[in-house]
């Protein structure tokens, strides 16, 4: 509900203030769009405060509502309806100081919303449409809508920050008091979008999804508790920011504006499993594209041929691409199998942990269904196999690949056996599972094997199958 607002007088001292600066985009965005909704005189009334603020070097600036008046040559009375006008459109907040306090308000500057928020904003657009006609409206949003970069055909060579860079390890585990009080400082800042530690493999925007969100009745201190939760969901089904922003929507009480938490994720489930069946096979390999990952660039210098075989290379890539219930998804639909209600909450254990990226769980899925040959994901298995995979420092898919190389070499050296540790051995020979036990031999794989070649390089074609037609439904964007 609005407070009564005191009468406003040119004596009144008011204080301009803002957390950050504009932009030369945002500046934009004011003069195209936001400047017809606000008008002549109340678009001078913004530019004058973020004028003054900027004389002031960015910082608090305080001063009598006459010098505005003097500067815009406006009435109190217009002052107002400015003002009230750029608080309804988030451009301004303004606070009621204490009583016998000065200055009497603050006038808090909001920077805009993108121009993609905007237009997907049915409040603001259809104002704008509204206020400009058609005509001008379509020549805005061809302006604004710029073509996105296309990466087809090209491979993503850039070199990553540790190619380059070399940082301390133990300076990174145990950062200095300078670093930590400094990222202190900064956090303290912060509003809604002070969000936890992100995992750099998600390239999930926060700020994009509450800029979504603003205009909606969902309580966005939901949106900051269950941070974890929308992260790992993004990374189980690879969703875009508009995507989770109409699932968490339907997934909120309208009555009280709570988020559902185990409502949104059984709705991501079941659709996105509705969507993985609806998927129709390829009748050809699928087309590779560049990966959008952190891992690309690294992997695609390593897997040189020679090193890996074409099947693991392939993996390699794929694994860099699909998230890790789509992939698992298109394992089990190549053995003719589903993703049981266990495998779904072995992954998402996994990811909670933020160990490893999803290019890593899906390597670590691959090797366990299709070079194992297990019927499904176990806690147990799945669990050691990371956990050996965590203290060898995999990081990447094209780690993983290698671990399995090194644990494979590791295992068909031949040991020397000792007396008297025959019973000893013998009795771990029996406990441990087939893969663990140094004398087991990879079986050869014949045309009758469950899982064969042809099988699983059908599977990745599948999975670049799946990954182009999430590319189509995202507009191009990898």
């Amino acid at each position: 509900m609005t407070q009564e607002r005191t009468p406003l007088t040119p004596k009144t001292t008011v204080a301009i203030t803002a957390a950050a600066t504009l932009t030369a985009d945002q500046r934009e965005v004011l003069d195209d769009l936001y400047q017809p909704l606000i008008g002549v005189a109340g678009y001078g009334l913004l530019l004058v405060l973020w004028r003054q603020l900027g004389l002031n070097h960015g910082t608090q600036v305080q001063l009598k509502h006459s010098e505005l008046l003097n500067l815009l040559n406006i009435s109190v009375t217009e002052l107002e309806h400015c003002r009230q006008r750029l608080e309804a459109l988030e451009l301004m907040q303004t606070y009621r100081n204490q009583p016998d306090k000065l200055p009497e308000l603050v006038y808090e500057l909001q920077q805009p919303v993108s121009a993609s928020t905007f237009f997907g904003d049915d409040l603001l657009s259809v104002l704008l449409l509204d206020v400009v006609g058609e005509k001008q409206f379509k020549r805005l949003r061809a302006h604004f809508a710029r073509p996105a970069m296309t990466h087809e055909g090209l491979t993503n060579i850039s070199s990553q920050f540790l190619d380059v860079f070399q940082v301390n390890d133990r300076l990174i585990a145990t950062p200095p008091a300078l670093i930590s009080e400094t990222k202190s400082a900064f956090n303290d800042n912060e509003d809604v979008t002070n969000w936890p530690k992100q995992t750099a493999e998600s390239h999930f925007d926060f700020d994009l999804l509450v800029d979504i969100l603003k205009r909606s009745y969902v309580n966005l201190e939901d949106i900051k508790a269950n941070r974890e939760l929308i992260l790992n969901e993004h990374l189980m089904y690879g969703l875009t920011e508009p995507e989770m922003a109409d699932y968490i929507n339907r997934s909120t009480n309208l009555a009280t504006n709570a988020l559902n938490a185990r409502q949104l994720q059984a709705m991501i489930a079941e659709e996105q499993r509705n969507l993985s069946r609806s998927a129709t096979p390829p009748s050809e390999p699928g087309q590779s594209h560049t990966a959008k990952t952190s891992e690309t660039a690294s992997t695609s210098a390593s897997t040189k041929k020679g090193q890996y075989s074409k099947q693991e290379r392939a993996l390699i890539t794929v694994a860099n691409q699909v998230s890790p219930m789509a992939f698992l998804n298109k394992m089990h639909e190549e053995k003719g199998g589903f993703v049981t209600n266990g495998e779904q909450r072995i992954i998402e254990n996994l990811l909670s942990k933020q160990i490893f990226s999803g290019a890593v769980i899906n390597v670590l899925i691959f090797y366990l269904l299709m070079d194992m040959k297990q019927a499904a994901l176990t806690q147990r298995l799945t669990e050691t196999i990371a956990n050996s995979w965590a203290q060898a420092g995999v990081k990447t898919a094209d780690d993983a690949v290698k671990e399995i190389h090194r644990f494979q070499e590791e295992r068909n050296k031949p040991r020397p056996n000792r007396n008297g540790n025959r019973r000893s051995q013998g009795t771990v020979k029996e406990t441990l599972p087939d893969w663990a036990k140094k004398d087991y031999q990879p079986a050869k794989k014949t045309a009758d094997d469950s899982v064969s070649d042809a099988q699983q390089q059908r599977a990745i074609d599948r999975l670049n199958k799946l990954r182009a037609e999430k590319q189509d439904r995202n507009g191009g964007d990898a």
